[in-house]
Formats: structure tokens, C-alpha cells, sequence
């Protein structure tokens, strides 16, 4: 069984999806509800994509727990601000009491994983050919002033890097995007402070891909160990 991350610590598992290949054992341990939303993609490069991240998702939490990836049961917290059913996810089966927090983000053909001893967010996104001018609307107004005054390029990498913090923040939290994105700073606050509560940290990627990490609580992001990187060099 593997160790867990420490507190302020995390884990972080890279997979290229290309080199995924699930096998049918791999696939009949997903639960009823991921082989339906499976099942509901049109295309199949996409329903690949949805599946390769799902086993390896059961696969890393299983290599942390005594208990086969099958046999794990993943559930939902409520949602901090609606109390809706669609709040963080977080492992509710036998053997799982205590046991780690975690996070899942895909995007092209990247699929990252974290594990951490406490609430953890993580988002990955492929870099847009284009700008993103258009979600200076959907920030908080003190972000959407900092990065409108900037010239490009510097503002289409300044949009990323709110993007995934911000998507980071709202998993660690469990609060999803649909409450919005404009409730809190992301950007334009002090170098380094919390952001909703949350510690954030960039997390190096890919060539064309750019992702960030949050942990809940402000002691900071300590430490994050690479255990599987795409490619090798990915890690820090």
C-alpha cells in the first residue's frame, strides 16, 4: 500500500491517454454511473478519453487503499453553496474511512490525477489556438481589470493561468462552475495569498498544456511529488 501525501502535500499522476489502453477487466471496474456517462459520449475518441481517466483513477486511489479498483466506491459531498448532490467527489466505500483526497482533470490527451491528505483540486487544460478574450466577463471584476490592461500575448497566457487556478479552486472547494466564477479573485489578489480559502499552486505540464493544484486551507502548497509523469519531463 502506498504511503499518502502529507498535509500541504500532494501526489500528482500524469497519463497521456494514447498510451491508455483499458482492457475489459479494466472496464468493468467502473460503477454503473461512469459506464452510463461513458456510454452518452457520441464520439469515440471522447468516450476514450472519459474512460482511459476513470481507470486510472480507480487504479492510483486503489495502489493507496487495500481495496481492488472495482470495489472502490466513489461519492459526493454536498455542494458548500447550493447543498445541491454535486459537491466534491470523495471515496465513501469500505476501507475508505480516512482515506485520501483526490482530484481528476483531462484535457486533449492528458489526464492528471492528485492525491492529497486533504480537500484537493486540480485542473489541466490543452492550451486554445485562440484568445479567450470573451472570459474577462465570467471573472471577478478586480481579475477582469488586471488582465484587460495587459497587451497580448501576455493576456491570453494571463486568461489561462486564471482558468485552471480557478477551476482548481472551485474542485478543491466543491463548488461547481455553474454558481459562477466572479466570486472571488484569482489573479489580482497579493502574490502567493490564499484564493477562496484555498492554496494555489501552477503545476508543470506538457508541452501545450497548462495546469494549476489547490489545496484546501492557507498553510501553502508544501510539496507535490510527480509519480507518473507525461512526458518525464513534466515533473518538477
Amino acid at each position: 500500500m502506498r504511503p499518502r501525501p502529507a498535509v500541504s502535500g500532494a501526489d500528482l499522476w500524469w497519463f497521456d491517454i494514447r498510451s491508455v489502453h483499458p482492457s475489459p477487466a479494466d472496464l468493468a471496474d467502473l460503477d454503473e454511473a461512469e459506464r452510463a456517462k461513458a456510454g452518452s459520449f457520441a464520439f469515440a475518441a471522447d468516450r476514450h478519453r472519459y474512460q482511459a481517466a476513470h481507470v486510472m483513477l480507480r487504479q492510483v486511489l486503489s495502489s493507496y487503499l487495500d481495496v481492488p479498483p472495482g470495489e472502490l466506491v466513489v461519492g459526493r459531498v454536498p455542494c458548500p453553496q447550493c447543498g445541491g448532490p454535486d459537491g466534491r467527489p470523495v471515496l465513501a466505500g469500505p476501507g475508505s474511512a480516512g482515506g485520501p483526497q483526490f482530484s481528476l482533470a483531462h484535457s486533449g490527451d492528458a489526464v492528471l490525477v492528485a492525491v492529497a491528505a486533504q480537500p484537493v483540486g486540480i485542473d489541466v487544460e490543452q492550451e486554445p489556438r485562440g484568445c479567450m478574450c470573451s472570459m474577462t466577463s465570467a471573472m471577478h471584476r478586480g481579475d477582469a481589470s488586471v488582465i484587460t490592461a495587459l497587451p497580448e500575448p501576455e493576456r491570453h497566457e494571463a486568461i489561462i493561468r486564471w482558468w485552471v487556478r480557478a477551476e482548481a479552486v472551485l474542485k478543491c472547494t466543491g463548488a461547481g462552475i455553474a454558481h459562477g466564477l466572479d466570486g472571488f479573485p484569482v489573479v489580482s489578489g497579493p502574490a502567493g495569498a490564499p484564493v477562496h480559502g484555498c492554496s494555489v499552486d501552477p503545476v508543470a505540464s506538457p508541452p501545450g498544456y497548462r495546469a494549476a493544484i489547490a489545496l484546501a486551507g492557507t498553510a501553502g502548497v508544501a510539496a507535490l511529488a510527480v509519480r507518473a509523469a507525461w512526458p518525464p519531463s513534466a515533473g518538477g
